[in-house]
């Protein structure tokens, strides 16, 4: 008698957990893509965010400002070549090609 209840705990247990593996399965894989697609948001919008130093930046570093080509970064190096470091946000107006717009959508990522 002993053994037909414990046979029975038995199977009962391993009935559960193959009706619950599954949906286990589902809800992991289902987080695992959250935690994945808030880390890639994370990550795309820390590379956004980086500031560049208008007065150190290179060509390169420049062009990864909204707007900025190969021509008006090497504008803002002349620029600055020319008349020295940057003290404001205004004298990037002062650039041949750029204007108070693009100043505008840059100015957040723009250090001195």
């Amino acid at each position: 008698m002993k053994h037909s209840f414990l046979v029975g705990v038995i199977c009962a247990c391993a009935l559960s957990v193959m009706y619950q593996s599954p949906l286990h399965a589902k809800q992991v894989d289902s987080t695992a893509k959250q935690v994945a697609a808030q880390h890639d948001t994370v990550k795309q919008t820390s590379s956004k965010m980086a500031k560049v130093n208008i007065n150190k930046a290179s060509a390169a570093e420049l062009q990864q400002l909204k707007g900025i080509g190969e021509s008006k970064a090497k504008a803002i190096i002349d620029y600055r070549a020319k008349n020295g470091k940057f003290s404001n946000l205004n004298q990037l107006t002062q650039v041949a090609g750029i204007g108070d717009k693009l100043v505008e959508q840059n100015a957040k990522q723009i250090s001195f």
